[in-house]
C-alpha cells in the first residue's frame, strides 16, 4: 500500500502489519487530478493542476490531526498495471475501515448554502463513495473550501435521508461507539438497495465497487459489460447463505393476481427487452428493496449448478389454466426466506414450472423458471400457508426462452402409457423423419430423453415439415421387436408401423397427405408373454399457449378379446 508523506509529499509503499496509521480520502473525480504519471508531487507541472489542491489540503489536515501518512486514489495507484489496480479495488474497502481519518471532500457544496447544495451534492450519487461512506466507523464531511460541516456520527439519520441507507449503517450504536458496523446484519436485497441510484462511469465498475460491501473478491475484466454484476451475485451466493438476492424487482404498488393470465401473455408475447435470469441486471432492480429483512425461515442453501439455482423454497400454486394439460402453464410462487418486515406479508418469486428431472443425489427436483425481470411479489399470509417446501431449480436458459417465445415454434410430447410400460416397451429415441426429401431446410431437433420432448425447432406453419418418427421396443413371447410411429401433425394423426422403416407406398402416402389411405393400417397388435393380445393406438393432441405449438403423442395399447394373430401377420 503507497502512502503520502504528508511533509514530504514523497510516496512510501508499506506491506503487512507495518502500515502507519493514515488519514484517507474520499471524493468525486474531476478535471486535472493528480495521477501516478504525474507525480513527483512537488514539481512545478504537477502542483499547477486542479486537482492538486485536494491531496495538499488532505496531508494539512492530517498533519493537524496528529497523522503522518495520507492517502488519496487518484496518484496512490498506478492505474496502467491491471493486476495493482485488481489488487487496489478488491482491497479498498478495507483500506478505508482501516483508516484512522476518512475526510469527505464535497466540492459542488457551500457551507453558506448547506441545507440547499448538501442533498443535491454528487458525492451522494456516485457508486464507488457508497463504501467510502460505509467502510470506515466515522467520516468527516467538508465543504468547496475546506470549511467543517459535520461527521457521520452526528448526522446519521440526516445522511440516511438523502441516500436511503439505513442510519443503523452509519452510526455505530450508543454502547458500544467505537464498534464498526455489522452489515451481514442487513441482508443483501437491502445492501443492494443501497446501490440503487448511484452511478459509475464504467458499467463494470457498478459491480466491482461493492466487492467490499459484500466481503467477496473476484478478478476484474473491464469490458465484460453486465455480465461483472452477474459475477457478483454469483460470488455473493457462494459465500453467503441469504436468498433476498433473488428479492429484487419489488413493485409495491400493484397487486398481481387478478390480472396474473394477462399480464403473463403481454410478458410473454409483447416485451422485446423481456428479461428471464432470476438474478438481477443491476443494482437499480433492487429499488424498492430497501424494507426487506432478514426472515425467520431457515431454508436450504442456495448454490449454483450447471442446471441453474437450487434451493429448498416453500412452492405454492397460484394460477391454472383448467383446459391446459401441460405442466409449463402452471404458474407457481417461491416464498423467499425473507419478509418487508411485517408478520402478513412474505415475498415470492414468480416461475413457470418445468419438467422433473433426475439428479444423483436429489430426489426428483422441480425445474422452474423464472417468468419477469420486475415481478418480486408480496403474497400475503393467506396464500403462503398453502405452500409446500420443496427442492427446486430455477433455471436460468436463454435457450428455453427461446424456444418459448419463438412463434411458430413446436415440441412434441411423448406419453407412453402403462401398459406398454409392462409389456416392456420404452421410448428410445424421437427424430424428425427424412419424408419430407427438402434438402435445402437442415433438420436439427433436440431429444430430451428423460422427459420425453422432441424440441423439432421448425415453425408450425411448415407443414410439410410436420412429419416425426418415434421409435419403440417391443416385447412379447420370447421375443422382441421394435415398431414406429410417424406422427403428421397437419392432420393430428398418428401412423403405427412394424419395424424401423416403411415402405415406399406408405411413405408416397405421407409425402402426399393421405390420410384416409394412410389410415387403413394405422394400428397394430401385439401380444404379451402371457399370449394377450393388444392392439396399439396413437392419439394426437395439439394445444397452442402463446405463440408455441405444442403437441402430444399419446401411444396406448389397448386390450382386446381376440385378435387374429400369426408371426409373419399383423393386422
Amino acid at each position: 500500500m503507497r502512502l503520502i508523506n504528508c511533509t514530504t509529499l514523497q510516496l512510501e509503499e508499506f506491506f503487512g502489519n507495518k502500515i502507519p496509521p493514515y488519514a484517507i480520502l474520499s471524493h468525486t473525480w474531476g478535471d486535472e487530478e493528480v495521477t501516478f504519471g504525474d507525480l513527483p508531487l512537488n514539481q512545478p507541472s504537477t502542483q499547477a493542476r486542479a486537482g492538486y489542491r485536494k491531496i495538499e489540503y488532505t496531508c494539512k489536515q492530517a498533519r493537524g490531526d496528529g497523522l503522518d501518512y495520507a492517502w488519496v486514489d487518484t496518484c496512490c495507484i498506478d492505474k496502467s498495471s491491471s493486476a495493482e489496480l485488481s489488487e487496489a479495488i478488491n482491497s479498498m474497502f478495507a483500506w478505508y475501515r482501516n483508516s484512522a481519518c476518512c475526510y469527505a471532500y464535497l466540492v459542488d457544496v457551500k457551507k453558506s448554502d448547506i441545507q440547499q447544495s448538501l442533498p443535491k451534492s454528487r458525492w451522494f450519487t456516485r457508486g464507488w463513495t457508497l463504501q467510502e461512506l460505509l467502510a470506515p466507523r466515522d467520516v468527516i464531511f467538508y465543504d468547496r473550501r475546506w470549511n467543517k460541516l459535520f461527521t457521520k456520527s452526528t448526522h446519521a439519520r440526516y445522511i440516511s435521508k438523502i441516500t436511503k441507507i439505513a442510519a443503523e449503517a452509519l452510526s455505530p450504536t450508543e454502547a458500544y461507539p467505537y464498534e464498526k458496523p455489522d452489515f451481514d446484519s442487513f441482508c443483501v436485497a437491502q445492501r443492494m438497495s443501497w446501490a440503487s441510484h448511484r452511478e459509475t462511469a464504467r458499467i463494470e465498475d457498478t459491480a466491482y465497487c461493492l466487492l467490499g460491501l459484500f466481503d467477496v473478491n473476484m478478478p476484474l475484466l473491464y469490458g465484460e459489460g453486465e455480465r461483472a454484476f452477474l459475477r457478483l451475485q454469483q460470488e455473493i451466493i457462494r459465500k453467503v447463505n441469504d436468498d433476498s438476492i433473488l428479492a429484487w424487482g419489488l413493485n409495491e404498488e400493484v397487486d398481481i393476481f387478478p390480472h396474473l393470465l394477462e399480464m403473463l401473455k403481454v410478458g410473454i408475447t409483447q416485451q422485446p427487452n423481456w428479461h428471464t435470469s432470476v438474478l438481477a441486471r443491476s443494482p437499480k432492480d433492487f429499488e424498492n428493496s430497501s424494507r426487506v429483512k432478514h426472515g425467520s425461515r431457515s431454508g436450504s442453501r442456495l448454490t449454483i449448478t450447471n442446471m441453474g439455482l437450487q434451493i429448498q423454497l416453500p412452492i405454492v400454486s397460484v394460477f391454472k389454466d383448467p383446459d391446459s394439460r401441460f405442466a409449463e402453464d402452471e404458474v407457481l410462487v417461491g416464498l423467499l426466506g425473507c419478509s418487508t418486515g411485517s408478520f402478513q406479508e412474505f415475498l415470492g418469486i414468480l416461475l413457470f414450472r418445468g419438467w422433473d428431472w433426475s439428479h444423483e443425489g436429489v430426489n426428483r427436483m422441480t425445474t422452474l423458471t423464472h417468468p419477469f425481470a420486475w415481478k418480486t411479489i408480496v403474497v400475503g399470509s393467506r396464500i403462503a400457508m398453502r405452500s409446500e417446501m420443496q427442492g427446486v431449480i430455477i433455471t436460468d436458459d436463454d435457450r428455453r426462452v427461446e424456444t418459448f417465445q419463438r412463434r411458430g415454434t413446436a415440441q412434441i410430447l411423448v406419453n407412453v402409457t402403462s401398459n406398454l410400460h409392462k409389456l416392456g416397451h420404452r421410448v428410445q429415441r424421437g427424430m424428425a423423419s427424412g419424408l419430407t426429401e427438402m434438402k435445402w431446410r437442415t433438420i436439427d431437433p433436440t431429444w430430451h430423453r428423460e422427459t420425453k420432448i422432441l424440441d423439432t425447432g421448425m415453425g408450425g406453419n411448415d407443414v410439410r415439415m410436420d412429419l416425426f418418427e418415434f421409435l419403440f421396443k417391443a416385447s412379447w413371447g420370447d421375443q422382441s421387436s421394435t415398431f414406429t410411429v410417424f406422427m403428421q401433425t397437419q392432420f393430428l394423426k398418428a401412423f403405427v408401423r412394424k419395424g424401423t422403416t416403411f415402405s415406399e407406398d406408405e411413405k408416397h402416402c405421407l409425402l402426399e397427405y393421405r390420410p384416409s389411405t394412410a389410415s387403413e393400417k394405422e394400428n397394430i397388435t401385439i401380444q404379451d408373454r402371457e399370449g394377450n393380445a393388444f392392439e396399439v393406438r396413437t392419439e394426437v393432441r395439439l394445444t397452442e399457449v402463446y405463440d408455441r405449438k405444442i403437441f402430444e403423442l399419446n401411444v396406448d395399447a389397448v386390450p382386446v378379446a381376440s385378435v387374429y394373430y400369426q408371426h409373419d401377420h399383423w393386422a
